[in-house]
């Protein structure tokens, strides 16, 4: 997982061809609740790139994520790029390692 920490940074998570930002802030309860569910979801490796943004130290890069993406700024959130574009996002309690396998379309964990 790379941090995420500046524009340049956001426009390189843009331009791949898949790629997963999850935006958190260390001071909530729900974000370490969905940092518990990305860290299942990488605990087999990283499927595809991810970005990390945290939201209070980065507020620029994630107000330019928003702004790009045209989601709605939310924390925690995570948002699938599919070249550049967002394919799907969630937030808050939606976030769960096998919502995020879904929608990248892999396999769960033994199947």
């Amino acid at each position: 997982m790379k941090d995420m920490m500046s524009r340049q940074d956001a426009d390189a998570a843009m331009g791949e061809e898949t790629a997963l930002v999850f935006k958190h802030s260390t001071q909530c309860p729900i974000s370490a609740n969905a940092s518990r569910e990305m860290e299942s979801l990488l605990g087999g490796g990283e499927p595809v790139p991810v970005y990390r943004v945290d939201v209070n130290a980065q507020r620029e890069v994630s107000a330019y994520i928003a702004e790009r993406t045209g989601v709605t700024h939310q924390s925690p959130q995570v948002i699938v790029l599919r070249g550049g574009k967002p394919g799907w996002n969630a937030d808050r309690f939606d976030i769960t390692a096998q919502s995020v396998r879904d929608a990248l379309g892999l396999a769960s964990p033994g199947a």
